[in-house]
């Protein structure tokens, strides 16, 4: 049995209490095979519970509480103290500190899955009832046992739906380990019939946290599926252990953009008959795929023929959601005078402030949205992750940092390339955002359309009033539409 506490430079400064006690963790011998090494959690939740389902939440998420530990072998009994490390949503508070709680212990795994509990061979345990308040002899307050693993939930195929994988050759070399690419194919009624007919192919690009079977529910709820039509419909996995690729090259992440237009793309199209061809390739996206595919458009802007951009991430850094990144003494949690800042909201309430949810990343470790941004957009460290664009203790923006991320910066970087990109970008940038989002995002949009206007553009660039964090349907028929018109025209 060995004794473990939480490892100073991690712990999260919170007013003094009492601690609760200790808890004890086996590895059961039948789930690894080998030492042990990462971050292990309780979670909490309403007595008679599974408080892991919800292990990930944004709104109102349940009490939490991580360790991390070295070389646990298989069938030891590790105790676990120091409870520092910690989030508990402002409804509950201190509460959880107390009480009968149902309790689960997760141990993460998988290299691959931003979201701790989720991932294929992640570990953990079955629920108990924990009293806070009560400890044996020794200290624990609870005993747990990591013996269950998360298994992966198959992709189900039908006849026009089908999942396509590469390993990635690219973005093996870079991570020294196979790295796999994954998407969804939907295809055409037609597709079966004729063996030799071509299509143009839309690519659609998840929100954070989705993956491959995102477009399914894209595909489903929108309100003009009859438009869709003789098209391939793509839908790529843009997931990864830091969050969501957006792919982008990147220092930490590797090269996602170039894996996927060199890779991926030729090969599905010349698997699925896709039309190969520029002028009949299409991306869109929503939220961080929104800002994925704008991405993917102006960075390679010869090899999709346009892009439909839903309510992207901020698309300039003068608006970084509500913070000025630019901004002489910028700081992610705090406003000029001091009032903290919210993070998202649902018409005029605030659902969760950054300070709040930048503390339950902190927790979760790698995966979460806030720390996704630095894992593309920052430079690495050398051990290989991304340097913080601000002090986490603090909020204080580092503008070094920030001089970094101005090669993702869209609208500076489209300011800087229009001379050289600008003639092959003519009629391809549809962007929409929304007046009321529910993360801020819809001033960077407008700070988009303004500078585009100045640069003599043709794109559509539109804030929807009241609009919040959604699709702009009227956009997304226009896509659909456009695209049947080119193919009839020049495709066929």
């Amino acid at each position: 049995m060995r004794q473990i506490t939480t490892i100073a430079a991690l712990i999260v400064a919170l007013p003094a209490f009492a601690q609760p006690g200790k808890i004890a963790v086996t590895f059961d011998d039948g789930v690894i095979n080998g030492p042990y090494t990462g971050r292990v959690y309780l979670v909490l939740g309403p007595k008679d519970s599974e408080p892991i389902q919800r292990m990930n939440a944004w709104f109102n998420p349940p009490p939490l509480v991580a360790w991390d530990v070295r070389n646990v072998r298989p069938g030891e009994e590790i105790v676990l103290e120091g409870f520092d490390l910690s989030h508990a949503p402002e409804s509950v508070g201190d509460a959880w500190r107390s009480g009968e709680w149902s309790a689960q212990v997760v141990a993460r795994v998988n290299p691959d899955s931003p979201r701790p509990g989720e991932g294929a061979g992640d570990l953990y345990s079955a629920p108990v009832t924990l009293d806070m308040g009560h400890a044996n002899d020794d200290g624990v307050i609870g005993s747990f046992t990591l013996d269950k693993t998360v298994t992966e939930t198959p992709f189900t195929e039908t006849d026009q739906t089908k999942l396509f994988t590469i390993e990635s050759k690219l973005l093996s070399e870079f991570h020294h380990r196979p790295v796999e690419m994954r998407a969804s194919v939907t295809l055409p009624d037609s597709w079966n019939a004729d063996g030799e007919r071509t299509y143009p192919v839309v690519y659609y690009v998840t929100g954070f946290g989705g993956d491959e079977g995102e477009v399914l529910r894209y595909l489903g709820g929108m309100p003009h599926k009859e438009l869709v039509g003789d098209t391939i419909v793509v839908g790529l996995d843009a997931t990864n252990y830091w969050g969501h690729s957006v792919f982008a090259d990147s220092a930490t992440t590797g090269p996602w953009g170039e894996a996927l237009t060199t890779e991926l793309i030729p090969a599905l199209e010349a698997e699925y008959r896709g039309a190969q061809n520029p002028e009949h390739r299409y991306v869109t996206g929503i939220s961080s795929g929104g800002w994925g595919s704008l991405w993917l458009q102006v960075e390679y802007p010869d090899v999709f023929a346009g892009v439909w951009s839903h309510v992207p991430d901020p698309v300039d850094f003068h608006a970084f959601q509500t913070v000025n990144l630019y901004e002489d003494g910028a700081n992610m949690y705090t406003d000029a005078d001091g009032n903290p800042r919210p993070l998202g909201r649902r018409g005029d309430e605030v659902m969760f402030w950054a300070k709040d949810f930048i503390a339950r990343e902190r927790v979760l470790g790698p995966g979460g949205q806030i720390r996704s941004f630095e894992a593309v957009f920052s430079p690495a460290q050398d051990d290989g992750t991304p340097v913080r664009v601000f002090d986490l203790d603090t909020g204080e923006v580092d503008p070094s940092v920030v001089n970094a991320w101005k090669k993702y910066d869209i609208n500076a970087k489209l300011g800087r390339e229009w001379d050289e990109i600008g003639d092959e970008l003519a009629g391809k940038l549809h962007v929409f955002g929304g007046e009321m989002d529910n993360f801020y995002l819809g001033e960077a949009v407008g700070m988009l359309k303004e500078s585009m206007e100045e640069r003599g553009s043709d794109a559509e660039i539109l804030v929807i009033d009241g609009m919040p964090h959604t699709f702009y349907w009227d956009g997304d028929k226009a896509m659909w539409e456009t695209i049947a018109s080119r193919w009839e025209s020049t495709g066929k």
